[in-house]
């Protein structure tokens, strides 16, 4: 698990047969983006399925967008498949908006 320092935000990582999980804890935002875009470009490298859970995220803002392009960009350019769930409230709101929930839906 990475927490950065003085702040409720982490990531942890959870690994099956299927698919690598990337749970997101906390504020998404400027101070904490480039953290998650590490941590997403290189999830992609090591699953062809990386499922982005956001139910504990409680704040979404442009650069946490930003990292979600670059996650996806990532993955698309390995030929692997990466998207979010879980999405609430506010959060969910930004990726409806932004269109990121499509982007990033869940394959059928």
């Amino acid at each position: 698990m990475m927490n950065t320092e003085g702040s409720a935000f982490s990531i942890e990582r959870q690994l099956d047969a299927t698919r690598l999980s990337v749970v997101v804890h906390g504020d998404l935002d400027l101070a904490t983006a480039d953290l998650l875009r590490a941590e997403l470009c290189d999830a992609v490298k090591q699953s062809p399925e990386v499922a982005v859970d956001f139910s504990r995220v409680t704040f979404l803002d442009s650069t946490g967008i930003r990292a979600l392009v670059e996650g996806f960009a990532a993955a698309k350019e390995l030929g692997h498949v990466i998207y979010v769930e879980g999405a609430t409230g506010w959060v969910d709101r930004v990726m409806e908006v932004t269109g990121m929930r499509t982007l990033l839906a869940r394959p059928a």
